[in-house]
């Protein structure tokens, strides 16, 4: 990575370390593998509510980490506080349920949130229940309650969770235009949420993404304009679908009004999924089985449902095959290995790396190398302008 600026890069660093106090330095170190940042940094906050989903924090830095010019990190109402958001460009909130929402939020975070967002115009981010944050709730929680959004809410689909198919508006291709050679795409949905826009919605809404359900069609991604920023709601998860995660750093520099550069092709694979594949009954008693089938004995009974969870839905089962790459027999770790990276799971780079320290046959350590050095191509990338 080229040295751009870097005295400023590590004040940007430095800053954002400073926000998350005195938390364990151990779990954030990970989060900043390189120093090296242009002044362009974008730097992100996570809210973290205090019974948060840490997979789903997980899964969104992640997701950031494809971006060079992007640093996170989780930010809970205490650290608001603290920091009055003043070194945060975006701010993300992630896949919430009520009961998360119960647990939040105070008037004071209230107020920083909003002139951050509106009277400062820097970016939000809603994702899936995490949206609702942004809306008046017909229930006692409390939430921010912007200006505008109290228009556009979550319902209750009624839809199977699963990996859904959706189509991009016209103004969605200005956004993601690598999704224009194409009619459908699949994302991670298990929500079962989509949104309601009423007719007197923000004058700025657009419809950048919309799913086909019983004939109907269903916002799945929106954007408006929130004061002096801009907001952009996703009722799925692009940050664990693989070959889709890079849509959430776009998402970051939309927001923010930045250039949308191009990634990698090892992250832009919007042809992962071939159909949907929907989460019903059958699906979960086929899931359970192949789970299990990983705590067998037999080496090929390992293997083989690792292909079968690889194809029809690889992320509910990555932390499972994560844990093979200790596995006793050699060609179990190097095909656990194998799923990780094909399905961009960087999570598990550590344990790679731990693996391949412990690994005494120079042909697996020399395969694991590969896999790693896969996984590693999918962090930071920093290609041109789109």
């Amino acid at each position: 990575m080229k040295k751009i600026n870097i005295q400023r890069a590590l004040l940007v660093l430095v800053v954002l370390v400073c926000l998350i106090g005195c938390k364990d330095e151990g779990q954030k170190r990970s989060y900043f593998r390189k120093l090296e940042r242009s002044y362009e940094t974008i730097a992100v906050g996570i809210y973290k509510t205090i019974n948060p989903n840490l997979i789903n924090i997980s899964n969104i830095i992640e997701a950031l980490k494809i971006d060079a010019g992007i640093v996170a990190v989780t930010l809970t109402d205490e650290d608001i506080l603290r920091s009055e958001l003043e070194n945060i460009d975006v701010l993300i909130f992630p896949g919430l349920n009520l009961e998360e929402l119960s647990d939040t939020i105070n008037n004071e975070v209230v107020q920083i949130i909003r002139r951050f967002a509106v009277e400062r115009g820097k970016g939000t981010i809603g994702i899936c229940g995490g949206s609702n944050i942004f809306s008046v709730l017909d229930n006692e929680c409390k939430t921010v309650d912007l200006i505008g959004i109290e228009k556009v809410t979550l319902i209750e689909s009624g839809k199977t969770p699963g990996i859904i198919g959706f189509n991009i508006s016209e103004q969605g291709k200005d956004i993601f235009p690598e999704l224009i050679d194409s009619i459908n795409y699949f994302i991670d949905y298990h929500g079962d949420l989509v949104f309601s826009i009423d007719e007197d919605t923000n004058p700025t809404f657009n419809n950048v993404a919309q799913h086909m359900y019983e004939g109907k069609s269903f916002p799945l991604f929106v954007t408006l304009n929130l004061g002096n920023g801009k907001v952009f709601l996703t009722a799925s998860h692009p940050e664990s679908t693989p070959g889709m995660r890079w849509m959430l750093p776009r998402m970051v520099r939309w927001v923010m009004g930045r250039d949308l550069v191009t990634y990698d092709q090892n992250v832009i694979r919007p042809e992962f999924f071939k159909k949907e594949i929907l989460y019903n009954k059958q699906f979960t008693n086929r899931f359970e089985f192949l789970i299990n089938q990983l705590d067998e004995k037999r080496k090929k009974d390992k293997i083989m449902a690792m292909d079968e969870l690889q194809e029809f839905y690889p992320w509910f089962a990555a932390e499972k095959v994560r844990q093979l790459l200790d596995d006793k027999n050699s060609e179990v770790r190097i095909r656990a290995a194998k799923y990780l990276s094909d399905i961009e799971y960087t999570m598990a780079i550590e344990d790679l790396e731990t693996r391949i320290d412990k690994e005494r046959n120079k042909k697996n350590r020399e395969q694991l190398k590969q896999y790693l050095s896969k996984l590693e191509s999918m962090i930071e990338q920093s290609s041109g302008l789109y």
